[in-house]
């Protein structure tokens, strides 16, 4: 009867025990991840946006960097855009409308 009673208090220990082991490892800093290190400055900046036209005629410019991005796959810096996702539904969505 006694060992039914100490069950939940043994499991708690045994999760806290794996939580507190589970910080166990390398000793130090937290090692830089691979790739290109970050303080490269860019070597090109972007334009700056040309002034509105004051004849008050249409002004004609061509695709934002966003359809840019969306269309190549890579940002102006040469990053990797995700492609835009599906809308699903979810749980709690009633809700929140």
């Amino acid at each position: 009867m006694l060992l039914l009673i100490n069950r939940p208090i043994i499991a708690a220990t045994l999760v806290a025990a794996a939580f507190a082991l589970a910080a166990c490892g390398r000793v130090g800093p937290l090692e830089p991840p691979p790739g290109p290190a970050l303080g490269v400055a860019p070597t090109a900046a972007a334009p700056p946006p040309a002034p509105a036209s004051t004849t008050g005629g249409p002004v004609v410019s061509g695709p934002t960097a966003q359809e840019t991005a969306q269309k190549t796959g890579f940002d102006a810096n040469g990053n990797p855009v995700a492609p835009p996702g599906q809308k699903k539904s979810f749980l709690l969505d009633p809700l929140l409308q």
